[in-house]
């Protein structure tokens, strides 16, 4: 792992990188927004449990009042009834001079958003304003529906193949989790695999999460992803398909996955989820082997059509540790954070990261009222945002994000598979979530080596799937990350077979997670 060859940080962005009191805080004082200091008092936490607790209907009062605001399609008595509080909600859009229209399509007739900040409120009644805000449940989970997959990439972090795993859950068992989740109030769904489109059950599933109100989103690797499907998909509620590119050689793509022609398809499949109308994303996992042409890639991607580039932070967990010395140094993700930054705050394309890094690269290295990363899939203009991206920023492990694996074992991510939490097959979603482990991801404050001290922890946090392939332990600091460059060194330094990201493949099962990355205990 020796990597004496690698760049290291030119002095303007090592400076920036750097200096983060300039915009944290005033006078050495933590910005604040007089919005926290409200969502802080007591009596304002009681208020938002009353309006967002579930009903026996399974909805809040806060979705009811959005649902039935300046709404044209009720009729008699209903009408009347809503009136008086639509006319209040009128008052306070025009003191705060905000568009009507506006927030009524981008918010209060917008149920995934809807569902969203009545979660936050409840989270926030619940546990109390935090920074980073742990919340009641996830606001957004990424399914692994199956194991099957058409290729076998080599940095794949399911080590996904070409049949179904033989524990996964049934069709009736997948509706059930699709259930768990409206239950919960959770908003956001991203479906993933192995190859999601490979699934025949996949196009139930779909339609019954659509039914439930859940806003769905596809990862694929485009191959499968004809003019039909793209249609199918669409009419099925899926309002953002990503589709993964490794870069702009097609027969570097195919080797890396292990399938000729897989880039060409790759390609086809993202112009027919454009021409389908679905917003679309290009996305690419960065290693050393590709990322010198990172804004080609994203160039390439604004020349497709697409609206988002999602950058993968790689992993090595799964068939990803065979690969592991391709992995950034700490000086080289930073200079792909600053180039991602460069992109957003240009506006061309949205840009999105998987690396909790990102936010704080949007803090250090762009204008103080640019545009922010406020997680890894939100961004927004000014300080209001780079406010909001200190309570839902940052690496969302067992704090806002989880993962559900083929056989409904529910882990913190989807790069930590070998964590199981619980088994949604045998426990409800709520009783995993309360799981101890959760609330250790959920304080920042028990974090080790710099990100227990860093600046921008509420902003970020470490990879909380880096830390743990590479040290066994899911509190350790983040090794890929600028502020961890001495940590990264001493990894170098190691002899191989002593890290546990060298382990073979199969100790990564229920054995080594049941004992190993817990900091110590979880008391």
């Amino acid at each position: 792992m020796r990597n004496s060859d690698c760049p290291v940080l030119p002095p303007s962005l090592k400076m920036a990188s750097r200096a983060p009191a300039r915009r944290l805080t005033v006078g050495g004082v933590a910005r604040r927004h007089s919005l926290e200091t409200i969502l802080a008092n007591s009596l304002t936490r009681k208020v938002l449990g009353y309006i967002a607790s579930r009903r026996s209907n399974g909805r809040s009062l806060f979705e009811t009042l959005a649902e039935n605001y300046d709404n044209d399609r009720l009729a008699g008595w209903e009408r009347w009834k809503w009136k008086l509080p639509s006319l209040l909600i009128d008052g306070l859009l025009a003191h705060y001079r905000l568009d009507k229209e506006l927030m009524k399509r981008k918010l209060f007739h917008h149920p995934p958003t809807v569902r969203a900040l009545a979660l936050t409120a409840r989270s926030i009644a619940r546990y109390g304003l935090s920074a980073p805000q742990r919340f009641a449940a996830p606001l957004f989970v990424v399914w692994n529906i199956t194991q099957l997959c058409n290729l076998a990439c080599k940095h794949c972090y399911q080590n996904a193949g070409p049949r179904p795993a033989p524990d996964e859950l049934t069709l009736e068992e997948r509706l059930r989790v699709v259930d768990e989740l409206a239950e919960n109030g959770v908003p956001f769904l991203a479906i993933a695999g192995g190859e999601p489109l490979a699934l025949k059950e996949l196009w139930p599933v779909l339609e019954y999460a659509n039914r439930r109100g859940i806003h769905l989103t596809l990862a694929t690797n485009g191959t499968l992803l004809a003019p039909e499907t793209a249609a199918r998909l669409k009419e099925c509620g899926v309002k953002y398909v990503e589709i993964s590119v490794d870069g702009l050689d097609p027969d570097e793509h195919d080797a890396f996955r292990g399938r000729r022609g897989a880039w060409a398809r790759a390609i086809q499949g993202i112009r027919n989820s454009v021409a389908a109308g679905i917003r679309t994303g290009l996305a690419t996992c960065f290693t050393r082997r590709n990322v010198h042409r990172a804004a080609e890639v994203i160039e390439f991607a604004i020349g497709l059509g697409c609206q988002t580039f999602s950058h993968f932070n790689f992993i090595p967990v799964g068939r990803g540790r065979q690969i592991v010395e391709q992995d950034l140094t700490p000086a080289q993700r930073e200079l792909l954070l600053a180039t991602l930054q460069r992109y957003l705050a240009e506006g061309r394309i949205n840009v999105i990261s998987t690396a909790p890094q990102f936010a704080r690269a949007c803090i250090a290295y762009g204008p103080a009222e640019g545009v922010f990363a406020t997680g890894h899939a939100g961004r927004g203009m000014g300080g209001k945002t780079m406010v909001l991206s200190r309570y839902i920023g940052g690496c969302g492990a067992g704090r806002c994000y989880c993962s559900i694996q083929p056989n409904g074992a529910l882990t913190p991510c989807v790069y930590i598979s070998s964590i199981k939490v619980g088994d949604l097959r045998r426990q409800s979603l709520a009783q995993i979530w309360e799981s101890d482990l959760f609330a250790l991801l959920s304080d920042r404050n028990r974090r080790g080596d710099h990100c227990a001290v860093c600046d921008y922890k509420a902003y970020c946090g470490g990879c909380r799937a880096r830390a743990f392939a590479y040290s066994g332990d899911i509190t350790a600091g983040d090794p890929g990350c600028v502020y961890n460059t001495p940590l990264w060194k001493e990894l170098e330094a190691e002899a191989p077979e002593q890290l546990p990201v060298f382990q073979p493949l199969s100790m990564a099962g229920a054995s080594r997670s049941e004992t190993v990355g817990f900091g110590g205990g979880l008391g």
